[in-house]
């Protein structure tokens, strides 16, 4: 696949949130010229844009906050919900070989986002389509794939287009992950940090140390335990005894800012913070704890979200942030409740 077959997308697939809709609306509107939207699915829609290429540089500059999936479509069609649409992906997929080289590795990536109840489901259709090009000597490689074939179906149509899976925004089919929850988890927050560490590319080794603020229960401590870092826990709540037993764990029972009085403390490689307090309040104790991380130390951050008010409170902490780190990216991921992550630099 070449780059310049973006040229022949007629428009994009965006996924995202239900109740985030209206973020993501006014932040293309904001940001990308030229697009109209053609359906909403439940918690995706189809755009027409004018520049597909152009669209996606836009979205990789400095990255939509609520965008979770993106894909573009080269084919539409009409579809009745019965097997007998198993013959219209065919056909669109034909359409689509003379932009796919033998040689590349592909991964198929089907959504049925639709009210309208399908006689098949998304795996049928990952299936069928992943088949259709292994007979026709094409590689499917979920694993290590760099192209992605992709199809979202709606109540009455559906789009397929072909991709670079990187350009995706998530390696993932509709940026929709899942961790498997084994015995060693101590809570569902470990999820977050899990996947704000491979979103925002955060290489975490052993020996490194980290400052977690607000680390009741433990989660997060955990996981960066798990990964040999040598972790100072802040929280005067209590650490779950897994937590507590761990010997590259060390928990000081007080608040953040009775901790920021201690003196003589080594500098840190990664600072991290998932506290529940307000956004302004907790943005303002990690900048001033930010003095703690060395040069090109990476902070990870949770802000929770008022129920009015989010892209202001999104915009302040991305000044604030700012003023004390070099790069400051904001995602909501897909394990983000009523919150975004917050990546920084310093």
């Amino acid at each position: 696949m070449d780059k310049r077959n973006y040229c022949n997308a007629l428009g994009f697939i965006a996924t995202y949130k239900p109740l985030d809709e209206p973020l993501l609306f006014n932040e293309m509107n904001s940001r990308l010229d030229g697009i109209e939207l053609k359906i909403r699915g439940k918690s995706s829609a189809a755009f027409y844009v004018n520049d597909y290429a152009t669209a996606v540089e836009e979205i990789h500059k400095e990255s939509f906050v609520f965008l979770l999936h993106i894909h573009p479509f080269m084919y539409k069609s009409d579809i009745c919900g019965k097997r007998s649409d198993f013959d219209t992906y065919a056909s669109m997929l034909e359409k689509l070989l003379p932009m796919l080289a033998l040689s590349e590795k592909i991964v198929c990536q089907c959504r049925i986002d639709s009210a309208v109840p399908k006689d098949y489901s998304n795996k049928e259709l990952t299936t069928l389509l992943a088949d259709f090009l292994q007979d026709r000597g094409y590689i499917i490689s979920p694993q290590d794939a760099m192209i992605s074939v992709s199809l979202t179906v709606y109540d009455n149509s559906a789009y397929m287009g072909i991709s670079f899976l990187e350009d995706n925004v998530s390696d993932w089919t509709g940026g929709v992950l899942f961790y498997s929850k084994s015995n060693d988890v101590i809570c569902r927050s470990e999820f977050k940090i899990e996947e704000a560490c491979k979103v925002f590319n955060v290489q975490i080794s052993e020996g490194m140390r980290a400052l977690d603020l607000g680390a009741a229960p433990g989660g997060w401590t955990h996981y960066l335990s798990q990964q040999g870092v040598l972790v100072d826990a802040v929280d005067p709540a209590d650490l779950s005894e897994d937590v507590l037993k761990l010997k590259n764990v060390k928990h000081y029972q007080m608040t953040a800012q009775k901790f920021a009085t201690i003196e003589s403390f080594s500098q840190y490689d990664i600072m991290v913070n998932d506290m529940k307090m307000d956004t302004n309040q907790s943005v303002d104790i990690t900048c001033e704890m930010s003095e703690q991380l060395r040069g090109g130390g990476i902070c990870l951050m949770t802000l929770k979200l008022p129920k009015s008010g989010a892209m202001k409170r999104i915009n302040i902490a991305r000044k604030v942030f700012g003023r004390k780190f070099e790069t400051v990216m904001i995602r909501q991921l897909y394990y983000n409740r009523s919150e975004v992550t917050i990546c920084a630099i310093k």
